[in-house]
């Protein structure tokens, strides 16, 4: 490797650790305030940060989790805290431990239903009892976890579980079974396109091989395996795939270069520390070693191999180093020897497959079989469902293709039949259509008439309308000159009159002329709205406010009022000022008016302004007393009384209503409750564009119906 790759690879290595000591300090640092849930979350956490790089650490912090989540009787937490101190047991070669912890919470897991937890602990349980020897139970686990996984539809977790199988197969040395189960997996990988552990699939295939012979095949498989790591294989996966290219040449008699792959192997295994690995690979060389009847070495290998596979229970392994010693002293003519290790080797193997494991064995295989019999029977059986509908479909196609041969026939006929009415049809036709084209003209010509009549109407109701506001205007106008005149009266008898009774009748007599002229001034408002001319320019919504909310405050506000507005940065709105000002005055004044009085509550008046779609949408919002319920439907109708404290009829939102409608927009309530009111009033964009298009219609409408009348007379009739 170059020496700028060395580098690169040091700098990564380095931030790594970096990152990795650094989230290990903070979690512990959060430990130590953390209680409950939290406690255990950061005790989980710091196992797995561990889990590949302390196993001893992470083995307290996975012990202490789960003894949180035990002390919580949190089941979800009780299952993964267990499971992840059985998987660092299991790492740990601590296997009966492991089994122990995994068996204790596997059905709390099956009653919760948790699939993903209750996957990884069956799978975790059948890799504990396969390194155990106990392969009745660690085929039993993993038939299980084969069944959990296709009922969920995961088939990289059954192409997983079928590898796991074939592997208890291969120790059962029933190799052909074994590699079946290994294509399956295959097969799987391939279809989803897995790539995870696919080069130990490849090994453990040549392994089967090796075992059948086929040693062209064995390491043709191994080095498909080595090769699918596309130069990234894991120091795991290389020791796997030396020491099965070591077995396959030994087996294919070439001895010296086996023990040169044995030893890779076990060299890679002893600096990772994989005691199984390094057991292996030392009954393995022991085997080469006897074939070229070194003994010494081989003898050394032999007890290497037995010390560690006895201080990690690997009976597997015994049972091959025993083998192997029983060969070694038969060898060497020691007969003693070769006899007490032959007696230790059938010992050791009748405790593997006793009776009762082979029994188990031929059930579980009896069990899955009978499974895989129901299945295979109802695919047959639907396959026959399937071939039955197809055959009475078929039936059906022939009875419809005759069907509809006969009455292709009967329809030729028919057409025939109808094709001879139609031909007479067509000449009354003929005939009939010339006199519809004469009513045709006398209707078109009666709804040119109707649709001028309509538009001269509609003319004549605007300038009726108009006379009728002026009238209104002039006549309140006419009658606010004497009513000042009895308002300057009541006041001189305020001053001159000692009479209380007197005086308070023209207090009243003069609140009422107050009243009068306020809805004289509202009239003359609405009248204003009505016959005003529009003119639409861009309005400044900050200026427009705070030239309203000065108005207010210089009138007077209750005590502890605000007045505040926000308006969005993108509002843009071109229309007639003077009426979008006179609708925010209206609705601000009512909210005022009705505003709480409660001590507790501090009353206020928001405006909002934003754009939504094609519209400009003024939102008004108070918390005031709110308008009663049977005064909602009618709010916006003149001298309507929205609440008790109304003084006289209402005629605010009416003219912020009809002002609304002028500039093309709507005003409605969108809340009323005891929080207080909320007006919206939506505006369109550009009043111009609005106003244009409606000239443009109404000269459109003018237009077309000159061009026909023009048409028609133009036309001569028809006789």
């Amino acid at each position: 490797m170059p020496i700028r790759s060395l580098i690169i690879v040091f700098a990564v290595l380095l931030v790594s650790v970096k990152v990795h000591s650094q989230r290990a300090d903070s979690l512990r640092t959060i430990l130590k305030s953390a209680q409950g849930v939290s406690k255990f979350d950061v005790l989980y956490e710091l196992a797995y940060e561990y889990s590949n790089e302390n196993d001893s650490l992470s083995l307290v912090y996975a012990d202490q989790a789960y003894q949180v989540a035990l002390t919580l009787g949190d089941t979800a937490r009780i299952i993964k805290g267990g499971r992840i101190k059985a998987a660092q047991l299991r790492r740990m070669e601590d296997f009966e431990e492991s089994i122990l912890v995994a068996e204790e919470i596997l059905p709390i897991a099956k009653r919760h239903k948790d699939i993903f937890e209750l996957k990884i602990l069956l799978t975790s349980l059948a890799i504990s009892h396969t390194l155990r020897a106990e392969y009745d139970k660690a085929l039993k686990y993993n038939f299980e976890s084969l069944v959990v996984r296709e009922n969920d539809g995961d088939k990289k977790g059954m192409s997983m579980s079928l590898n796991n199988i074939a592997v208890i197969y291969y120790k059962l040395q029933d190799f052909k079974r074994a590699l079946d189960y290994y294509e399956k997996s295959l097969d799987l990988k391939n279809e989803t396109k897995d790539k995870h552990d696919l080069d130990r699939l490849y090994i453990n295939m040549g392994l089967c091989y090796n075992s059948l012979g086929e040693y062209d095949k064995s390491r043709k498989n191994i080095n498909e395996g080595l090769r699918s790591c596309e130069g990234k294989c894991s120091d795991q996966i290389i020791l796997e795939g030396e020491i099965a290219l070591g077995i396959s040449l030994l087996g294919d008699g070439h001895t010296d270069e086996s023990l040169e792959h044995f030893t890779k192997s076990y060299d890679v295994a002893k600096r990772i520390k994989n005691h199984r690995y390094q057991a292996e690979n030392l009954v393995s060389m022991a085997g080469a070693y006897l074939k070229k009847e070194d003994f010494s070495l081989a003898k050394k290998c032999l007890i290497d191999a037995e010390i560690i596979s006895r201080q990690n229970g690997y009976r597997f392994l015994l049972e091959r180093v025993y083998n192997f010693f029983s060969q070694l002293y038969e060898k060497r003519g020691d007969f003693q020897n070769q006899a007490l290790y032959q007696s230790k080797y059938i010992k050791l193997k009748d405790s593997i497959l006793s009776e009762k494991v082979i029994s188990n064995l031929s059930q579980l295989r009896t069990d899955y079989q009978e499974r895989e019999n129901i299945k295979t029977i109802a695919e047959k059986d639907q396959l026959v469902s399937l071939q039955k509908e197809v055959i009475t479909r078929q039936q059906r196609q022939f009875v419809f293709i005759v069907t509809i041969t006969i009455l292709i026939f009967a329809l030729a006929g028919v057409l025939f039949y109808f094709s001879k009415r139609q031909q007479k049809t067509n000449r009354e036709l003929s005939s009939m259509k010339a006199q519809l084209e004469v009513h045709n003209r006398e209707l078109e010509d009666k709804v040119i008439e109707r649709t001028r009549d309509l538009i001269n109407s509609n003319k004549a109701l605007r300038e009726a309308n108009d006379e009728l506001d002026y009238f209104i205007y002039k006549s309140s106008h006419d009658i606010r000159g004497p009513l000042m005149t009895l308002k300057g009266m009541c006041n001189i008898a305020n001053i001159d009159l000692k009479d209380q009774a007197s005086l308070d009748y023209f207090k009243k007599f003069d609140l009422t002329v107050d009243r009068l002229a306020v809805i004289l001034t509202r009239l003359q408002s609405v009248i204003y709205v009505n016959a005003s001319e529009l003119k639409p320019e861009r309005i400044n919504f900050h200026s427009l406010l705070d030239e309203i909310f000065l108005f207010e405050k210089k009138k007077g506000l209750p005590t502890r009022f605000e007045l505040n507005y926000e308006v969005a940065e993108n509002v843009s709105l071109i229309s007639d000022a003077r009426l979008v000002k006179l609708v925010c005055e209206n609705l601000i004044d009512n909210a005022i008016k009705f505003c709480s009085t409660s001590e507790r509550t501090d009353p206020f008046v928001k405006v909002r302004g934003y754009n939504e779609s094609a519209l400009v949408k003024i939102e008004v919002e108070d918390n005031g007393i709110g308008i009663d319920a049977g005064a909602v439907e009618n709010i916006f109708k003149m001298f309507t009384r929205g609440s008790e404290r109304s003084e006289i009829g209402g005629v605010g939102l009416y003219l912020a209503k009809i002002a609304s409608h002028k500039i093309g927009g709507t005003l409605h309530l969108k809340q009323t409750d005891a929080k207080g009111t909320i007006f919206q009033v939506d505006l369109p964009l550009d009043l111009s564009s609005e106003l244009n298009a409606k000239v443009e219609s109404e000269q459109q409408l003018v237009n077309a119906i000159e061009k026909l009348s023009k048409e028609r007379r133009n036309i001569l009739p028809v006789i």
